[in-house]
């Protein structure tokens, strides 16, 4: 899988020989566009991709020659595949029309006599970086996600407590001087009637 699109587009967009860089989505993988405006070299190619441990097979060539209408509904214009696995029956299989899996393409260019590199795997994006002479940078990785946080609590959902009120505290008790309890005192007795 090809990444980092935005960077890329903006490294290649104007360089010498590059007609046109796009991102191309497709509903089984992204593809990286690079349009030249002149024929590519495919010894410098080849020798790229086999430093890399692929291999450029050529692909479409029966269909090809097939009548042009013919041809258009049977072959999409690929001309070659670099890909990583390919042994001697993936190159016959590739030369009846039946594509191999690769980490790039190199089509001919419907509009014109110039060819486009389609890079569908980052180490496609290197075989062209490397094929341009430009320092190839891998992507960067996406940022971690950061660990969840428990949500705060809105304040309205926060339950309002009434404000203490503020209690009378008694005062403290004034000592008093300790005093001798006083005996009681009885009520006088009546004097006795002789």
């Amino acid at each position: 899988m090809v990444e980092d699109f935005q960077r890329r587009l903006i490294e290649l967009r104007f360089l010498d020989g590059i007609e046109k860089v796009e991102h191309v989505p497709y509903p089984n993988g992204e593809e990286f566009w690079v349009r030249f405006n002149r024929r590519l070299d495919m010894k410098k190619i080849e020798e790229i991709a086999k430093k890399h441990g692929a291999t450029v097979v050529k692909f479409g060539g029966l269909p090809s020659k097939l009548p042009r209408p013919l041809a258009e509904i049977l072959w999409d214009g690929i001309s070659h595949v670099i890909s990583k696995k390919a042994g001697g029956w993936t190159k016959l299989t590739a030369s009846l029309g039946f594509e191999p899996d690769g980490v790039a393409k190199i089509a001919n260019d419907a509009h014109g006599p110039y060819q486009i590199f389609i890079a569908t795997q980052e180490d496609g994006i290197q075989i062209l970086y490397e094929y341009l002479g430009l320092k190839y940078v891998p992507p960067t990785p996406p940022p971690k996600p950061a660990a969840p946080t428990k949500p705060p609590i809105p304040a309205a959902a926060k339950p309002v407590l009434p404000a203490p009120r503020p209690t009378a505290q008694p005062k403290p008790a004034v000592p008093t001087p300790a005093t001798p309890p006083k005996p009681e005192q009885s009520a006088p007795k009546p004097a006795a009637q002789v």
